[in-house]
Order: structure tokens, then C-alpha cells, then sequence
């Protein structure tokens, strides 16, 4: 992934939001220093390589349009595309100066969307203790890789605890052992170590031991809460069974019974 935009000449550039000049002076400013703007009237497609994000008050998804959202699949599906903010893009115009490039696409780290190879994986799996994996290098490449196992390119894909279906940015690929705790066999043992967990709460509920899954995959609830709201939470997982136990993934899932779970472990 590069990080600076240096140059103009043979990019494709789309635009979206409202930039610090109208669209069309932009793109005839492009065009005289050897950029190519985006056919289709400003569209985000295959061809295009820069998009410049400009702002908005009425962004689609909250804090980016449709054609970050396009950009973003199209990244996951092999493209070559840098979003580049235009408070950034000015410079290199007026100044000369390299633009840097954002390192996430539509909400997501630009190396989530991309998958890296195995022998990047393997090196990051190799170290051990936490990694953060949304903000470390290392962290990025792992989860990368992960994500990439699980959901195979999806859009969307479904919680294994609460069992929404949902936007995989709001997913993540979750070990079911923390992976602290793991060996470096257990952190490469892809198929089992990790299972979809979603950002909005049982992420946290799951690591903090406020969730468990037990025999047969039933989702067990702590009984050490005595917070109303929590209580509210935990009654949307009555009889749920969590999809993604086994046999193989047993041993992961009783050790966070044994070590992390806050309430009556039964463990198999």
C-alpha cells in the first residue's frame, strides 16, 4: 500500500463531497498536468486509482458517501485505489508537496480489504502476546488475513454470537482463545482459533468474559451482573447456540469457560 500521492500524471481521479474548488476546475486542472478524470460522470470504477474526499453534511453512511463504498469494494475485490483528502490534494497542486494518502476506505484499514499473503501472516502470527490489530502494522496484516478466511470477500456476513447479519466492517475475526493466551500452533490454526464476532457489543461482551459458549455451542450469559442494561442485553441471547462450535474449536472456547468467563462454566 503507498502511503504519498506524488504525482498527477497518468492517475485516474474521481471526486467525492465538496472540495475547495468546483469539480470542474479541478478536473481541467488535472487534465493539463497529464491526470485522466474518471469517465461516467465522476463515477468510482475499476479505472480509477485516486479518489479525493472532500466533505459533506448528508454523506450517505454517515462519515462517507456511496463512492467510498464503491471504492472500498472494489479494493476488496483486487482494485488499486488511494483516497486522498483534498485539504491534501491541494497541496500537491498549489505546492508541489506529496499528498498523503488515508490508510481507511470507507471506515475500514485499507489492510483489511486487501489480502496479504500467507508468509505475511505467518510473520505476524509469529509474535507473540496482543497485537493491536486495528492500529499496529502487524495487527493489520493478521487480521487482514483472517477477515479474508472468514468472510471470503463478502459485504456482509452474521455475528456468530447475537447472529445479525451485518456489514463485515462492522465484524471482526475474533479469536475465540485470546490470542495472548495462544501458542504460536494455536495463533496459526486459522480454521478454529477465530470466529465472526460483531463491534456492536458482543465483541466486548465475549472479551471481557460477559459471554460464553459452551457444549453443543450454547451461548451462556454471566451471572455476575447486576446492571439493568446489561441484563436487558443478555436476555436477546437466550437460547441462542453459537453456529461455529465443534470439536476442533471445543478446546478454545472451554478455555475461555475456564479462564475468562464470569459465571458457571460448564464445560464439557
Amino acid at each position: 500500500m503507498r502511503k504519498w500521492l506524488r504525482n498527477i500524471r497518468g492517475e485516474h481521479f474521481a471526486f467525492t463531497g465538496k472540495a475547495w474548488l468546483q469539480r470542474q476546475e479541478l478536473e481541467d486542472i488535472i487534465r493539463s498536468r497529464g491526470g485522466i478524470p474518471t469517465r461516467g460522470g465522476g463515477k468510482v470504477t475499476s479505472e480509477t486509482t485516486v479518489l479525493v474526499r472532500g466533505d459533506s453534511s448528508v454523506w450517505k453512511y454517515g462519515k462517507y458517501g456511496t463512492k467510498e463504498q464503491k471504492a472500498s469494494e472494489l479494493v476488496r475485490n483486487g482494485a488499486k485505489i488511494s483516497v486522498v483528502h483534498d485539504s491534501e490534494f491541494r497541496k500537491l497542486l498549489e505546492h508541489k508537496t506529496p499528498a498523503r494518502i488515508v490508510d481507511r476506505i470507507a471506515g475500514e484499514p485499507v489492510e483489511w480489504l486487501t489480502a496479504p499473503r500467507k508468509q505475511q501472516f505467518v510473520r505476524a502470527a509469529s509474535i507473540r502476546g496482543p497485537l493491536d490489530r486495528e492500529h499496529s502494522a502487524l495487527g493489520r496484516v493478521e487480521q487482514s488475513y483472517l477477515r479474508g478466511r472468514l468472510f471470503d470477500g463478502k459485504d456482509q456476513a452474521t455475528c456468530s454470537l447475537c447472529g445479525r447479519n451485518l456489514p463485515v466492517g462492522l465484524l471482526i475475526a475474533a479469536h475465540v482463545k485470546p490470542r495472548s493466551e495462544c501458542s504460536r500452533s494455536e495463533r496459526l490454526d486459522v480454521p478454529n482459533i477465530v470466529f465472526s464476532v460483531c463491534l456492536l457489543g458482543c465483541d466486548a461482551l465475549y472479551e471481557q468474559g460477559l459471554l460464553g459458549v459452551s457444549k453443543g455451542g450454547r451461548i451462556l450469559v454471566s451471572t455476575t451482573q447486576s446492571c439493568r442494561a446489561i441484563k436487558a442485553v443478555f436476555r436477546g441471547f437466550r437460547g441462542r447456540v453459537c453456529p461455529e462450535w465443534n470439536s476442533e474449536r471445543m478446546k478454545y472456547f472451554n478455555w475461555h469457560l475456564r479462564h475468562q468467563f464470569q459465571g458457571s462454566k460448564d464445560i464439557s
